[in-house]
C-alpha cells in the first residue's frame, strides 16, 4: 500500500511539475520565436498597412507555413523582402532549437527526474541529508527508505545521482568543493539532521563546519576513519563522531574470543563494552549476582521481556539474558552462569 501511494504522489508531480520543467528548457526558444511573430506583424502592419490583429495572423501564417495570408512577393518592396528573410530564418532556427530541447528533456530521464526532484527538495522540511552514496551513504539511504524517513541524498557526481534516482531516492550531484552551494540545494535551513558519509575524513569534517554555519541547530553525525581527527570533527561541532574501525574492530576481536556478542556500543560512554547474550543453565541465579559483574539489562523468557530492576528476582534455566560487558565481565559471567 505504502509503495502504491508513494508512487501515485511521484506521479501526481510529475504531472503538476512537469510542463513547469519543460517550459524552464524551452522559455528562450519560445520567447524568440514569440519576437519574430511581432516583428513579422510590424513589417505587415508597415508594408502592407494591415491592422495589428491581422499583420500578426499573417505573420503566424507565413512564420509557420500555414499558407493563410500570401502578399505578393513579387511587387514586395525589396526591405521589407530582407526583413521577412531575416524573421524566418531566425524563427525556422529557434523552432529546430525548441525541438530540439524540448524532445531532450522529455526523453532524458536522468535530467527529468533530477529537476523534479530539485523542485521536491524545496518543499522538504525537518528531513535529512546524507552526504555521498558511494558505500555507508548506500545503506544508509537504504535504512532510511526502509524507515520511512524524509531525506535527500547528496552525490559527488552526476553517475551516482542517478543511480541512487533509479532506486527512488531524491538525489542531487555535487563536487566537494561545492559543499555549500550543494546544501543550500539540499534545503539545509530547513533540515533536522545531516550525516556525512565521505571516505575522505577531510571531505567530512569541511561538510561538518559549513552545515553547522548554515542551520547551526542542525544535529550532525559524520564517520572520522583517522581516530587521531575525532576531537578536530567534535571540535568543529559535529554531534555525533563515528569511527567505523574501531566499533568493527572491538566487535571482531570480541567476537573471536566470546559467542556471546551481540552488539556493539558507539564509542564514547560505554567504549569497550558490548551487549552480550547469556542463555541461563544454573539454577538459584539471581540478578543481583549478574549485576555485580556487569549491567544487566533484559531477561527474556519464553514470549515475554523482563527488564527487571529487582536484584532478587530469581533467574531460571532457559532464560536468555542481556548485559552490557566488556571481555573480561563476560569471562566472570560465562562461569558463574554455566557452571
Amino acid at each position: 500500500m505504502m509503495k502504491i501511494l508513494k508512487t501515485f504522489k511521484r506521479t501526481a508531480m510529475v504531472l503538476a511539475y512537469g510542463p513547469i520543467i519543460v517550459l524552464g528548457r524551452i522559455w528562450v526558444q519560445l520567447l524568440v520565436i514569440t519576437i519574430m511573430f511581432v516583428f513579422g506583424a510590424a513589417i505587415f502592419n508597415h508594408y502592407q498597412g494591415l491592422s495589428w490583429l491581422t499583420a500578426l495572423l499573417g505573420s503566424v501564417s507565413t512564420i509557420t507555413t500555414i499558407g493563410i495570408y500570401s502578399p505578393d512577393i513579387v511587387s514586395m518592396p525589396n526591405a521589407e523582402k530582407i526583413l521577412l528573410i531575416i524573421v524566418i530564418i531566425g524563427s525556422v532556427g529557434s523552432a529546430a532549437s525548441l525541438l530540439q530541447s524540448l524532445v531532450s528533456t522529455v526523453t532524458k530521464k536522468e535530467f527529468f527526474m533530477g529537476q523534479l526532484d530539485r523542485i521536491k527538495v524545496s518543499t522538504m522540511s525537518n528531513h535529512i541529508i546524507v552526504m555521498g552514496y558511494s558505500f555507508l551513504g548506500k545503506y544508509v539511504a537504504e535504512k532510511l527508505k526502509e524507515m520511512g524517513a524524509e531525506y535527500i541524498v547528496v552525490a559527488k557526481d552526476d553517475e551516482q545521482a542517478e543511480v541512487a534516482q533509479n532506486a527512488g531516492i531524491v538525489a542531487i550531484s555535487s563536487p566537494v568543493n561545492l559543499v555549500y552551494e550543494a546544501l543550500k540545494k539540499a534545503g539545509i535551513e530547513r533540515a533536522s539532521s545531516l550525516v556525512a558519509t565521505y571516505d575522505d575524513d577531510g571531505d567530512n569534517m569541511l561538510i561538518v563546519m559549513v552545515a553547522k554555519q548554515l542551520n547551526p541547530k542542525i544535529r550532525v553525525v559524520t564517520i572520522i576513519n583517522e581516530r587521531e581527527l575525532r576531537e578536530g570533527a567534535k571540535a568543529a561541532k559535529a554531534d555525533v563522531v563515528i569511527a567505523p574501525s574501531d566499533i568493527i574492530g572491538n566487535i571482531l576481536a570480541t567476537a573471536t574470543t566470546s559467542n556471546e556478542i551481540v552488539g556493539a556500543f558507539l564509542p564514547g560512554r560505554f567504549g569497550g563494552k558490548n551487549i552480550a547474550e547469556f542463555t541461563i543453565i544454573n539454577t538459584g541465579l539471581k540478578s543481583g549476582d549478574v549485576e555485580q559483574i556487569a549491567p544487566l539489562l533484559l531477561v527474556h523468557r519464553g514470549e515475554a521481556s523482563i527488564p527487571t530492576k529487582d536484584k532478587d528476582f530469581i533467574l531460571e534455566p532457559g532464560d536468555q539474558i542481556y548485559v552490557l560487558a566488556d571481555h573480561n565481565a563476560i569471562t566472570k559471567l560465562r562461569k558463574i552462569i554455566r557452571a
